[in-house]
């Protein structure tokens, strides 16, 4: 019999062999959706994305999770939000902050983070789990991850934020600290198998060909806390996917051993290699990720996209330890339709075990 979507993607997690490769995707393509038949996705409408992500993914997160009225949003202190229909970014004031600014961010921050220490949670799963019952109808047999969470790390993955780390290194840490506390305490409250049996953690550490922070800076303050949220998740039973853009490829070993369940995206374009990811650690974690979206998805031919799909399949999938999914951890409208069309059929026929 053949697996529904969440049995599949349950089973590469838990180091099986499901009947077919499973597609994962933070998909925010309108050709996609429509050649799918779920039509345009209204503006503001999770219910409507999930149900047309269900149409072709077995795998799915809300990230954003709804189309936006594109737009500028002008901020008090020059900065802006740049909103488009898919994504929103924001652009840093024209001036920079003075030193006593920053400070007084820093502190700020720890003020409200100590506030909300040891506040009452008990409604919180309830109102996650009722949030999610409302879903399932959109939902259909598709795995859908409504539990994320992020370790703390110094703001901005920049030099700026490592120079504001050199400067105020007490309070930057003791934010880091706060910050992790803070997160358990939301995880001990809402985290609950039968809202999702997976998780996701976002944390950006790296980018092209090199970490963004120093290795000792994450051995001595990133590793221990994720590996404590990972083991929170672990003693109810849930799946935990790492996702981190960039080569992450220095630091995969310390990442196996904080207990991360699955790797994403592995972002090819940036120095991974999933076949090096498959041959050293695919006994331990699975490949979620690895179609490169850049030089196949978004600037290659369909016949091109079909040998690198099967190539995927054939490495990084054997025996199981795949969910396929685009490198840059998001299929997007600068990828033709028919590329992620041919991605996604390619999957259905050649993956099947």
């Amino acid at each position: 019999m053949a697996n529904s979507s969440k049995e599949r993607v349950l089973a590469v997690l838990n180091g099986e062999i499901p009947d077919r490769v499973p597609i994962f995707e933070y998909l925010i393509h309108d050709g996609v959706f429509k050649y799918f038949g779920a039509g345009e996705i209204p503006i503001g409408s999770t219910k409507h994305h999930i149900a047309a992500c269900s149409k072709c993914l077995d795998l799915c997160h809300p990230l954003f999770g709804t189309p936006y009225e594109p737009g500028e949003i002008i901020h008090d202190d020059g900065s802006k939000t740049v909103v488009e229909r898919w994504m929103t970014w924001n652009v840093p004031p024209p001036s920079p902050l003075r030193d006593e600014d920053i400070k007084a961010g820093l502190v700020k921050h720890i003020e409200l983070c100590e506030s909300w220490l040891g506040k009452d949670r008990s409604g919180e799963k309830k109102n996650s789990l009722e949030y999610i019952r409302g879903l399932e109808p959109y939902i259909g047999d598709m795995a859908y991850i409504s539990l994320s969470a992020s370790t703390a790390l110094p703001y901005g993955n920049s030099e700026k934020s490592m120079l504001e780390y050199a400067d105020y290194t007490e309070l930057v840490e003791k934010r880091m600290r706060l910050d992790n506390i803070l997160t358990l305490e939301r995880l001990q409250a809402t985290a609950d198998k039968e809202i999702s049996p997976m998780a996701i953690i976002w944390d950006d550490i790296a980018y092209k060909n090199r970490l963004f922070y120093p290795p000792e800076l994450l051995e001595r303050l990133y590793f221990p806390a994720l590996a404590e949220i990972c083991d929170l998740f672990h003693s109810w039973d849930i799946k935990v996917l790492f996702h981190s853009d960039g080569d992450v490829s220095s630091v995969l070993s310390n990442l196996v051993q904080c207990g991360i369940d699955g790797l994403n995206p592995v972002e090819t374009s940036a120095g991974m290699n999933y076949a090096d990811v498959k041959r050293e650690y695919g006994d331990k974690i699975a490949i979620v990720g690895g179609m490169d979206a850049v030089d196949v998805l978004a600037f290659g031919s369909v016949d091109e996209v079909v040998a690198e799909t099967k190539r995927l399949i054939d490495i990084a999938g054997k025996n199981g330890g795949l969910i396929a999914a685009s490198s840059s951890g998001q299929i997007d409208m600068s990828m033709p339709t028919e590329n992620v069309v041919a991605f996604y059929e390619t999957v259905w026929d050649y993956g099947k075990y």
